[in-house]
């Protein structure tokens, strides 16, 4: 290379610095292709998570709708409500195939990965039997044809939802990793780009200064040669002025030459340095709005988990501490294992001198608004059993009904569709006999013989109801004595998903736990019986809130 530096200096060096400043180039424009490529795909990302949530608000919707369609009073208003119904149905299906299929007409292009694709099969089934549902009920024309396609339709959106939710969930966890794929990414780029101005100063500049500085020297030798043999011209003064002028003229040349190519040299560093500190101040910047975003998203989430935490709290001091029960019996546990945070299921008791109360209720859903039900049913058992001093269980459980369903309805222009399972006992100490009266829930009694025996309650549930039937609640008589059990329970226990086929628990295998657990302490009982639901959840998601009263009398 300095041969032909020698040569060509000027030539030499604008070609090293255009390889040079070609690779930075290249860098750059990576890393630039890098970033609009990750933008897109967030683009895509948002949009995609924005429908994906949106199917869970439309399942919801669509539920609300048959429900509304079964109890439609007249043509006229049935046609309205199926004229929504058709237009939720229609956007509900279309957005569920374009998010399977990532349909390019919905704005929805790429894949989605195969962890996405199994959520999709796995859901399948409840969107079928839905919507399968769905077009039957647009096909008839009055609400009493429509009876078994509702039901059908409620049995399976609680599922549908749920899966939803863990794909919406899904989605956002694979747009995060993206996100942070692209930050390495980034920092790679970045610091190859460092490696090839260091590379590129110690391997191109600094030799072509060098082979510069040679061709200097070569230069002043030459001169050097030329002063002597203008010495040895002496007697030839044309030769000698002709030989100094030469002279002159290469020295100048070369001075000249010389200042060209520090003054280009200088410009082209100081052109390339201002060029990285832009790209810097750009990546900064970037990294500062991500930091930023981040810390919101941070701050909000912890605003919304400190709400539900302090509301946990508060239910709790409402509904009672679990201490003061249990030390009016002889020995007993509460097992609450809530779905999220707060918890829709609730345990209530009061005690007069004769008689005690002990109730075990399970509001619809679970969470927020599951927790508010069962503040007003804390407030309502307070006043029928505590004012009103209703004693007979299906006494207070018909009044529970009537003003449960008379307090969410009868003030508001549309139902609402929420309510109440539960099972109440009434202990006569004085007697020794305990009075029961369920709604949809049973009580788990164990006499001398230390075998569980369940009495089933009414099949009717407190509050709303999915068909216009006059409900009953009876009242059941149990004979006990000192050092008998009884267990009352909500359906979260048994309704878990999970084992080696993930299917529900079901109510055999919890009466079968309760079986090899019944010569335990409570304490212990309790224990196992948490054991046994986690080992059976493993991995799984939690279905549902959990709460297993029990007491030794």
């Amino acid at each position: 290379m300095n041969k032909y530096l020698l040569k060509n200096p000027k030539k030499r060096f604008t070609a090293s610095y255009v390889i040079a400043l070609s690779i930075i180039a290249l860098l750059s424009i990576a890393s630039q292709i890098v970033i609009r490529s990750v933008l897109n795909k967030q683009e895509k990302d948002a949009r995609v998570i924005n429908i994906s949530g949106r199917q869970r608000m439309l399942s919801q919707k669509i539920s609300k709708l048959a429900l509304q369609l079964d109890r439609a009073e007249d043509p006229g208003e049935f046609g309205t409500i199926k004229k929504e119904f058709a237009t939720i149905i229609d956007l509900w299906s279309s957005s569920h195939y374009g998010l399977r299929d990532r349909l390019p007409e919905m704005e929805l292009q790429g894949e989605n990965s195969e962890t996405i694709q199994q959520m999709f099969e796995g859901i399948s089934q409840n969107f079928d039997q839905m919507f399968e549902a769905s077009q039957k009920i647009l096909k008839s024309s009055n609400s009493y044809e429509i009876d078994v396609q509702v039901s059908q339709i409620l049995r399976n959106e609680g599922s549908f939802l749920k899966q939803m939710n863990t794909i919406t969930f899904q989605y956002d966890h694979e747009s995060t990793a993206r996100i942070q794929q692209v930050k390495l990414i980034e920092m790679i780029l970045l610091g190859i780009t460092l490696l090839s101005i260091f590379l590129e100063a110690f391997f191109i500049f600094r030799p072509a200064v060098i082979a510069v500085d040679r061709y200097l020297r070569e230069t002043i030798n030459r001169g050097l040669a030329l002063r002597e043999a203008h010495d040895n011209l002496l007697a030839s003064e044309e030769k000698k002025e002709s030989v100094q002028k030469e002279l002159y003229e290469q020295l100048e040349k070369n001075h000249e030459l010389q200042v060209n190519i520090n003054r280009d040299l200088e410009l082209k560093i100081n052109e390339r340095t201002r060029e990285i500190q832009e790209k810097n101040e750009e990546i900064l910047a970037q990294s500062t709005e991500l930091k930023s975003q981040n810390d919101l998203l941070a701050t909000a989430n912890q605003k919304v988990t400190d709400s539900i935490t302090y509301a946990t709290k508060l239910q709790y001091s409402i509904l009672g501490y679990r201490q003061n029960i249990l030390e009016s019996f002889k020995d007993g546990f509460i097992l609450n294992k809530p779905k999220d945070i707060i918890s829709g299921d609730f345990y209530w008791y009061y005690q007069t001198e004769d008689l005690r109360f002990l109730i075990v209720a399970d509001c619809t859903g679970h969470g927020v608004s599951a927790a508010f039900m069962t503040i007003i049913g804390n407030l309502l058992l307070n006043d029928i059993i505590v004012n009103q001093q209703i004693k007979s269980p299906n006494d207070i459980l018909s009044l529970l009904d009537m003003e449960l369903y008379s307090l969410m309805n009868l003030r508001n222009s549309q139902k609402v569709y929420d309510g109440m399972d539960l099972g109440l006992v009434v202990i006569n100490e004085h007697q020794r006999i305990i009075e029961f009266s369920g709604a949809k829930r049973p009580v788990y009694f164990v006499g001398a013989d230390n075998k569980i025996n369940k009495i089933a309650g009414s099949k009717s549930t407190i509050g709303y109801s999915s068909k216009n039937i006059k409900k009953s609640f009876q009242t059941e008589t149990i004979n006990y004595q000192g050092g008998d059990r009884l267990y009352l329970s909500s359906d979260g226990f048994q309704d878990q998903f999970g084992g080696n086929t993930n299917s529900k628990f079901m109510q055999n295998r919890l009466i079968e736990s309760l079986n090899r657990t019944m010569n335990y302490p409570m304490e212990k009982q309790k224990k196992v019986l948490e054991g046994v639901f986690d080992k059976w959840k493993g991995n799984n998601a939690q279905t549902d809130d959990v709460l297993i009263v029990g007491v030794e009398l």
